[in-house]
């Protein structure tokens, strides 16, 4: 019965051990997933790159930008060339108001998108367009009256030259009698 009694202790330790040693492996192995879960989520933040992601919403909102700049570009293009034919086909000595009103309308009409916009530079291409043709109207005008002006002096000399000729006969007529 002692020797029964000696291997049932033995028998416990070795059950006891045995337990032990799977609960023990148990436990090694749960330390050794949770460290290994917590350096793969380590490496996976110091990897990652979060500033990309920001990055990533900028690029979108420049792109969004773009796209609106070429839009506003397209339904101007036939804004732009209307203004060019106008301007193109004024005459100033033909007084008509409403055309010049129509242009400078348009004109406001394209400088109003750079004001709208004024935060983006790539719309100040419309405010330099607007100014460009407000200076050839302007220069158009101009030209315009100097030529006026031109014809008018060529006849004013015209007249005092006939009128010279007149009086220089008239002087001779009289030098002669």
């Amino acid at each position: 019965m002692k020797e029964n009694n000696r291997q049932n202790r033995c028998s416990r330790r070795m059950n006891i051990s045995y337990r032990e040693r799977v609960m023990s492996f148990l436990y090694v192995c749960l330390l050794l997933l949770t460290t290994a879960g917590c350096c793969c989520f380590l490496m996976y933040i110091a990897g990652t790159d979060f500033s990309a992601s920001k990055q990533k919403g900028v690029i979108m909102n420049k792109m969004e930008k773009i796209y609106s700049f070429r839009n506003i570009q397209k339904e101007y293009v036939s804004i732009i060339d209307t203004l060019y034919f106008k301007i193109n086909a004024l005459q100033p000595g033909i007084h008509a108001q409403y055309e010049e009103d129509d242009i400078k309308y348009l004109l406001n009409d394209l400088k109003n998108v750079y004001q709208s916009n004024g935060w983006d530079n790539r719309y100040k291409v419309f405010l330099q367009i607007a100014d460009f043709y407000q200076m050839w109207m302007t220069d158009k005008k101009e030209l315009w009256g100097r030529q006026q002006n031109i014809i008018n002096f060529r006849k004013n000399l015209e007249e005092c030259e006939i009128g010279l000729e007149s009086k220089k006969q008239d002087w001779r007529s009289n030098l002669k009698k």
